[in-house]
């Protein structure tokens, strides 16, 4: 009986560990030297983030979930964004809703130290491309307007 016992467990520890390492499923995309599109353990909670060092797995997020496109040059990165019910609710995008971001890596539009500007409609994102002269920025890194 002892013998099926410790079989059982054995078997039962096997799985449940095996099992565990599914549940943290993961996947980036580089837009441009630290900063990526990141997503942890649903698509749907997809957003941008900038690593802490270049290849590193800590990062701060920047432009929270849904992002579903992205562009970029040397100075800003821009992103489109569908707000999500958030963690609780089980990240419901709502496909009715589009926001835009920039990103100034590079920290020229204000001194402030403030690096993400929005969320912004889209009348303020065109006003704001503008006067930064980024209108030639297009959104090259697309994703599902949704997912599911």
């Amino acid at each position: 009986m002892k013998r099926y016992f410790i079989k059982f467990i054995f078997i039962w520890l096997t799985f449940f560990l095996t099992s565990c390492f599914g549940l943290f499923d993961s996947g980036s995309d580089r837009i441009t030297g630290k900063y990526i599109v990141l997503w942890i353990d649903m698509q749907e909670n997809q957003g941008i983030s900038e690593q802490i060092e270049l290849n590193s797995s800590s990062s701060t997020g920047l432009v929270p979930e849904y992002v579903f496109a992205v562009g970029h040059n040397n100075d800003y990165i821009i992103a489109k964004q569908h707000p999500t019910s958030g963690f609780k609710n089980g990240f419901v995008i709502d496909t009715t809703i589009t926001n835009y971001f920039v990103i100034d890596m590079n920290r020229k539009m204000l001194k402030t130290g403030d690096k993400v500007f929005g969320p912004f409609t889209i009348s303020q994102f065109d006003s704001i491309r503008t006067k930064l002269k980024i209108e030639n920025i297009k959104f090259d890194m697309i994703y599902p307007n949704s997912i599911k």
